[in-house]
């Protein structure tokens, strides 16, 4: 793809050499078909490649000039020959989609008018002043036979589908021209070779609301492959199975070859190029042939793989179609079968056949495009599952990710609080001992003893919490918070509040009432609390003045549990004025307690009171 790439860049400010190039070769065909020279059907011919010349920069000029050249072509008295009629319609579809894909809103919506209108003045210039004649039977109307009426009202709705396909393939170009503008301006990729073709060389584009229609879907090498390879065999069972050999027969089967080949690349193209071969096919008289079977799949694939545009003008087409077909069937066999007299007694019967074609059409049609829906939704669906599982991984990962974290978390809180309060009270023994070393010896070689049995408690439980950090994430059925070796309770703050004592804060523990009915984990954070509580207090509050700890069972109104007090005096000193206005720094220690009482399912209040710091938490027993 680079390699074509680079002469498209190249060849880009030179894509308005396109439409004059079109416009040549009418002109080149006309000259081969050997027409006659006629001074009317020049000038008309000249407009028409005018309005194919200017349709990229000046569509809505070439909108105009194409009503010019139709209105000429009406206003003309001789009868045209049917190759130059041929070359008119070629010129109508493709100033059509031009002024589709380049023109503005408003003009857009003329062009899709202009589509419609223009049916009916073609299928007049075809029929009744062209060489496309019906069988003239029934009743005179206006100088004119009830069955030159219908054929020219089937040829005029034939001709007006052709044309709004064509206006349908200008406005998905323009719209996906947008949408693949505001895709490379966000680093999107570039647009596809058809569409690169089909843009305005430069321009602004004048859609206001890309919704990203897929005018040229991406397909895997397999996907093309199978689609053409699919469409082969399909050509070649139709003309052996179907026995047409004629050429009209052979150009059918190639249009309807080609749009089953297209059905999931561009299904509004493969749409209508159905359009055409079916136009085709009743224009020069076939009835049911067996590539008619393309319609079903190119209505499939219109609502399977088509954007939302494609897939109302696949049901549409299957309504319309659905009319067409049995109009035309309706017609050819009354034919057929001599009703000339359309006011005849027949007139029942034949209303009668073409109700019945009419169902028949619009179910089998109907049936082939609900079926592409049915499998788009299928897709979706599926596509959906397959999001919602991987969406599902994810949340569990995240569920086990918050999981490893949280029990980092825990971790970490556990070690700050065996670090802290271990250098608490190493750091007030060294202290100790450094000042009584002179006067009282054996001070000293008690604050060391106290110093090793702290340092070697908390090394203990450090290594116990480091193996822990070592996991990556829980074990299986392993309960969040779970972990291994023995974890301190209330029997073991004796031994705390001695360490803290050891260290130079007078302690007093009380425990009052039954105490006994706490579970593991509330007696964790309860141990946890009252051992944060006092080293704060050995660190900022005053030592010479003891420290309470009371450790007694809730009031009967708050149910069974241990309400948690610790006491002790604040330090008073001055606080410089701060100029910066900056907040002073919170420590882990408050937020740590009182999330550990909030996880143990209680609270935690902290704060000072006439000269006091008191710390007071209520942890629910087991039974809570």
């Amino acid at each position: 793809m680079p390699d074509l790439r680079r002469p498209l860049v190249a060849l880009a400010p030179y894509r308005w050499v396109l439409e004059p190039a079109l416009a040549l070769a009418l002109f080149a065909a006309w000259f081969v078909t050997g027409l006659p020279y006629d001074m009317a059907a020049t000038l008309a011919l000249v407009f028409y490649a005018a309005a194919i010349a200017l349709s990229r920069i000046l569509p809505g000029v070439a909108l105009g000039l194409l009503w010019v050249g139709v209105l000429l072509e009406l206003t003309e008295e001789e009868s045209l020959a049917a190759p130059y009629r041929v070359i008119a319609a070629v010129a109508v579809v493709a100033v059509l989609v031009g002024v589709a894909a380049h023109g503005g809103r408003v003009l857009r919506w003329l062009d899709f008018a202009s589509a419609i209108l223009l049916g009916p003045a073609v299928a007049y210039l075809f029929t009744v002043r062209g060489d496309l004649k019906f069988p003239q039977f029934g009743p005179l109307i206006a100088g004119y036979y009830t069955s030159q009426g219908i054929g020219v009202l089937l040829m005029s709705l034939l001709l007006a589908v052709v044309f709004v396909a064509a206006w349908l393939i200008g406005f998905l170009v323009a719209r996906q021209r947008a949408a693949q503008a505001a895709q490379q301006g966000a680093g999107g990729s570039a647009p596809s070779v058809l569409v690169w073709l089909a843009s305005s060389g430069g321009a602004e584009p004048t859609e206001d609301d890309p919704s990203r229609p897929e005018l040229v879907r991406r397909l895997t090498r397999a996907q093309l492959t199978f689609d053409i390879a699919g469409a082969g065999l399909f050509t070649a069972f139709c003309l052996l199975a179907g026995g047409v050999w004629d050429r009209s027969g052979f150009l059918v089967t190639m249009a309807f070859a080609v749009a089953v080949a297209l059905r999931r690349m561009s299904p509004a193209v493969s749409l209508s190029l159905a359009w055409l071969g079916a136009v085709l096919q009743m224009t020069t008289g076939h009835n049911i042939l067996v590539s008619d079977i393309a319609v079903l799949l190119v209505l499939y694939a219109t609502a399977a793989y088509g954007d939302r545009v494609v897939r109302g003008a696949g049901l549409i087409s299957a309504g319309v179609g659905a009319l067409v077909a049995a109009l035309y069937l309706t017609v050819t066999a009354a034919v057929s079968q001599g009703y000339y007299d359309l006011l005849s007694s027949a007139i029942a019967s034949v209303a009668l056949q073409f109700a019945f074609l009419f169902v028949v059409s619009v179910t089998v049609l109907g049936l082939s495009w609900v079926l592409g829906l049915l499998v788009r939704t299928w897709r979706t669906a599926r596509v959906a599952r397959r999001a919602r599982a991987e969406a599902e991984l994810d949340r569990n990962r995240a569920v086990q990710d918050v999981v490893v974290e949280q029990e980092r978390t825990r971790i970490a809180r556990d070690m700050h609080d065996v670090v802290a309060h271990s250098l608490a009270v190493v750091i007030a023994q060294a202290d100790g001992a450094r000042y009584a070393r002179h006067t009282d010896p054996e001070a000293v070689d008690e604050a060391l003893a106290t110093i090793a049995s702290t340092a070697r408690s908390a090394l203990g439980d450090v290594r116990v919490l480091l193996a822990e950090l070592r996991q990556s994430q829980p074990e299986p059925g392993r309960p969040p918070g779970a972990h291994d070796g023995p974890q301190p309770s209330l029997a073991d703050l004796d031994q705390t509040v001695e360490h803290i004592r050891s260290a130079g804060l007078p302690v007093t523990l009380q425990r009052e009432g039954d105490i006994a009915g706490l579970g593991s984990a509330q007696q964790l954070a309860a141990f946890r609390i009252v051992q944060e509580a006092l080293t704060n207090a050995l660190r900022h509050g005053d030592t010479s003045r003891p420290a309470g700890v009371v450790l007694a069972e809730a009031p009967a109104d708050r149910g069974p549990g241990l309400v948690i007090t610790v006491r002790n005096t604040m330090r008073y000193t001055v606080q410089e004025p701060t100029t910066t206005g900056a907040l002073p720094r919170v420590g882990h220690g408050l937020p740590g307690m009182r999330e550990r009482a909030s996880l143990a399912g209680g609270w935690l209040t902290a704060e000072g009171h006439d000269g006091e710091f008191v710390v007071t938490a209520f942890l629910p027993g087991a039974a809570a």
